[in-house]
Parts: C-alpha cells; sequence; structure tokens
C-alpha cells in the first residue's frame, strides 16, 4: 500500500518545478519609486488653466527622495470622467497627450518660491484655440535621477471659462 502523504508531496514537487525562477525582464523594485505628487489642483483663467502640486521628497519605501529629473504634465483634452474608474499609467499614456516635460535644470523656475524646499510647484497651461472640449483634466507624475518614475496623481478636471467677443451694439439694434 502506498503513502497517499508522500504521494501528494512528490507531485506538488513536480508541479512547483517548472514554475521557479522569474521569467521576463528584470525590473527595480517599486519601493525606490517617487510617491505621487500631492495637492493637484486647477484652476480655469481666461484660455489659461493654472495648475498648483507639491512635488514629493520620499520614495515609495519611505526613504528620502534625492533631486528631481524631470517633472510631466498631462492633459485630457476630451473624454475624460473624473472618477468613473482607477487609470493605470499604460492608459493615461494612451489616452492623455504630454504637455511639457520639465527637466531638472528648469525646475526652478517653476517652483511657487523660488528656493521652496516644500515643492511647491506652478505650471500655467494655455488653451489653444483648436480645444475641442469645454472641459479638460490634467495630471502630473516626476521622474528621479534614476529614470523612475512615479505613479501619475488623480486627474483633476476643470471647465474652462472662454472671453466673450464684445457685441458689437449697433449691429445688433439693426436687427430688430
Amino acid at each position: 500500500m502506498r503513502n497517499p502523504l508522500a504521494t501528494l508531496l512528490i507531485g506538488l514537487a513536480l508541479a512547483a518545478v517548472p514554475a521557479c525562477g522569474r521569467k521576463g525582464p528584470l525590473e527595480l523594485p517599486p519601493g525606490g519609486a517617487p510617491m505621487p505628487v500631492e495637492a493637484l489642483a486647477a484652476v480655469p483663467g481666461d484660455g489659461t488653466v493654472l495648475l498648483r502640486w507639491t512635488n514629493p521628497t520620499k520614495s515609495v519605501s519611505g526613504r528620502p527622495l534625492g533631486p528631481l529629473d524631470a517633472v510631466e504634465i498631462w492633459v485630457f483634452d476630451h473624454g475624460f470622467t473624473p472618477g468613473v474608474r482607477a487609470l493605470a499609467s499604460g492608459d493615461i499614456e494612451k489616452t492623455a497627450r504630454l504637455v511639457r516635460r520639465i527637466p531638472r535644470q528648469e525646475l526652478g523656475t517653476y517652483e511657487r518660491t523660488p528656493g521652496d524646499a516644500s515643492g511647491g510647484m506652478v505650471f500655467t497651461y494655455t488653451v489653444g484655440p483648436q480645444a475641442v472640449s469645454a472641459r479638460l483634466a490634467f495630471t502630473v507624475r516626476v521622474i528621479d535621477r534614476r529614470g523612475r518614475p512615479s505613479e501619475f496623481s488623480a486627474p483633476v478636471a476643470v471647465d474652462l471659462v472662454r472671453k466673450e467677443a464684445p457685441i458689437d451694439r449697433p449691429a445688433v439694434e439693426g436687427l430688430c
């Protein structure tokens, strides 16, 4: 008579052998990537949108984050409905458009107060006349010196403010 426990253990060991090892390209552990930006806000203006956010100071693992290599600002020109579902980085890269990549040499010019240690940033997005939608949404991510991107921030949507064309009073009165 065979021992059923021994048979089960041998079967499990044989089933696990082909699964040993990691398949595919090696990746850095996610703990070293920067945290996402915080407090992203969008304020509409006349043909512009003012974005404000705070850059992260720590990595996902909680360690202090060194200087950033770049900040990327993305815009959803159309087809974005906030809160429907969380978007993965790949989905955002397919549906949104990269507006500006601010390299490390220029980051100081986008600080709220130059030399601000808190990482407070501002960026003014100019809405072109070709804007398809009256509502835009923005998201931001940072990239550290090792090229590791953070997750995208939660998108913020804003309704555009358009300056009305002046009304020509005599032309309007002649219509009556």
